[in-house]
């Protein structure tokens, strides 16, 4: 006789299961029902022995099982209850991304392809790169291979300003040995079908021929590993050099095609480094013109709020000199502040600079064992204050005057500077139609076919890609051909970043340091406790990112500051037009 089992049973009552919590009488109970069943059927009694131990236990088991589930549940249900009406829902902190595009106006789109898994493709970029994908490549996150129809999206990075707007930390860490990587061409690979991630087969790999600006064989592969937030190192790269048809190098000899070079040389070289140059002369003249110090307005001690007052402060900080008799007034943000601290004489009392520079101290007190640290401010009272303050009113109308003769002679060497620059670019202009002319006349020479052939030749005139780099993909993700430097060990400042147009502070969300001697990026926070460190043997230039604006330190302003040992870097904001990738990347010298 086979056993039935009723799966379809009313859910039991809390009565029913506080009636049979003791689960022992249970047991007994239900094995004296099988024993007298058992005992009725002499045949299964006697064959079926080891099967009915086996079903008494097993049953028991199952019934151990469920009857636990069931208390559990309950106590679940219980539990819920109580969570739901005592707990206090939070904001999560918001987590810092590892992959932080600074400019969402810049950034690099992802190209889109639609391949069918089951025939595979090859896909040409528009960078000329190639993606070869074989059939039946990709399955979904079961392991399943997937049929039907993928989205392929892909993008690539090759130069600085790629990088900077790519957001991906160029820093590695391998073994301990911190180094940042410059890049021969980087690229970013994903795979969709219905907006699900899918993945590459175990035993496939996609093959990228990625297109490179860079020739040489120094380059290795790297894949970036999110999980650990690192460069994680493939192999050696394989480099494959690009070739011209015998056909093709026959056509940079003719006379044409010379003329057509040199006025492209006119155009893209010779007069931009003309217009630049008249750049950096004016500019480096507007530096140079005098700089007025905008003097510090004395401030009047308040009535009832405690006061420290110094011998000699003002030779240690020539800048209090205009403060005779200066009292430091307690500010408001110390809250270790007490009023014994008058009574007692202090065996050393130190100054020095305060959170607010130029606007409020840190004195530090010492007696014995205790330390003691106080923000003040600089206040004057009675004759001292009106005194100092009419000198401030004199200091003030100097600084005036000498401001607007400084914004006066900017003005008109700024209007100097485009009048020159203007020469040129009209120059530039007459060449450029000049050169469409002669390439029009050039390809009206030959027939259709030829007039491609040579179209594609003259576009190549202009291509900086000259190599192709070979990785084999088996994983999504971001894949890069780098070269690792050593970080800079030289000198370490804590940046101050002024703007040239108003001199105003500038606080970034984002500094970018770009090192143009080994092309590479290191991206910092704005954090106040930034240090940048560079190596004055090298070139660079900053850029930074505040406040969705853009401004940039170029290698002139940058060179001033290093040689003057300073850590006040004067920065040029980007006009708010500057909202495509070719603009950005002349701002920052590329």
């Amino acid at each position: 006789m086979n056993p039935k089992f009723n799966i379809n049973r009313p859910k039991i009552s809390d009565e029913e299961i506080k009636k049979n919590q003791d689960f022992n009488q249970l047991v007994e109970q239900f094995k004296k029902q099988s024993l007298k069943k058992a005992r009725s059927d002499e045949s299964w009694w006697k064959n079926k022995r080891i099967q009915y131990a086996m079903a008494i236990a097993g049953i028991t088991v199952i019934c151990t099982i469920t009857y636990q589930s069931l208390i559990n549940d309950k106590q679940t249900n219980t539990n819920e209850t109580n969570t739901t009406q005592k707990t206090v829902i939070s904001a999560p902190t918001p987590k810092k991304s590892f992959i932080n595009e600074p400019s969402q106006k810049l950034k690099i789109k992802y190209s889109t392809y639609t391949v069918n898994n089951q025939k595979g493709a090859n896909i040409t970029h528009t960078s000329s790169t190639k993606i070869k994908i074989p059939k039946s490549s990709f399955i979904d996150k079961n392991g399943k291979e997937i049929v039907g129809d993928v989205t392929i999206q892909y993008k690539e990075f090759h130069d600085l300003g790629d990088v900077i707007i790519s957001g991906i930390p160029m820093g590695c860490d391998s073994a301990g040995k911190k180094t940042n990587l410059e890049s021969a061409g980087m690229f970013d690979i994903r795979g969709y079908q219905n907006g699900e991630l899918i993945f590459i087969k175990p035993e496939k790999s996609l093959q990228v021929d990625l297109v490179s600006a860079k020739s040489d064989y120094r380059f290795n592969q790297y894949y970036l590993d999110t999980s650990v937030q690192n460069w994680q190192y493939i192999k050696k790269d394989v480099v494959i050099l690009h070739k011209r048809s015998n056909k093709a190098n026959l056509v940079p000899t003719l006379p044409e095609n010379a003329k057509l070079k040199s006025i492209k040389k006119q155009i893209e070289v010779v007069l931009p480094k003309k217009i630049d140059s008249v750049k950096i002369v004016y500019t480096n003249k507007i530096e140079k013109l005098p700089r007025a110090s905008q003097p510090n307005k004395p401030v009047k001690a308040a009535e009832g709020k405690p006061t420290f007052k110094l011998e000699g402060s003002n030779e240690e900080f020539p800048e209090l000199a205009s403060f005779n008799n200066t009292v430091f007034e307690v500010g408001p943000e110390n809250k270790n502040y007490t009023k014994d601290m008058h009574e007692i004489t202090w065996s050393d009392v130190k100054i020095s600079r305060g959170p607010l520079f130029g606007k409020n101290y840190l004195l530090t007190l010492s007696y014995r064992n205790r330390i003691e640290k106080l923000v003040v401010y600089p206040v004057l009272t009675g004759e001292d204050f009106d005194k100092a303050q009419n000198k401030y009113l004199q200091n003030l109308a100097n600084y005036d005057k000498l401001l607007e003769k400084r914004q006066a002679e900017e003005k008109r060497l700024t209007a100097e500077m485009e009048a020159k620059q203007a020469i040129y670019i009209a120059e530039q202009n007459r060449k450029k139609e000049e050169y469409e002319k002669e390439r029009s006349l050039l390809l009206a020479k030959y027939n259709q076919a030829e007039q491609s052939e040579l179209a594609a030749n003259f576009n190549a005139m202009s291509l900086q890609m000259k190599a192709s780099r070979i990785f084999n993909v088996s994983r999504f993700g971001i894949f890069n051909s780098d070269c690792p430097h050593p970080v800079p060990n030289g000198t370490s400042v804590n940046p101050v970043f002024v703007s040239m147009e108003n001199q105003k502070i500038v606080k970034p969300d984002l500094i970018y340091l770009v090192d143009h001697t080994d092309q590479s990026v290191y991206g910092y926070s704005g954090e106040p406790e930034t240090k940048l460190t560079y190596d004055l043997k090298k070139i660079y230039s900053i850029c930074l990112f505040s406040k969705n604006k853009m401004y940039v330190c170029n290698k002139v302003s940058f060179k001033e500051t290093a040689d003057l040992e300073n850590n006040r870097f004067f920065v040029t904001a980007l006009p708010d037009n500057a909202d495509n990738l070719q603009d950005f990347k002349k701002a920052i010298d590329l």
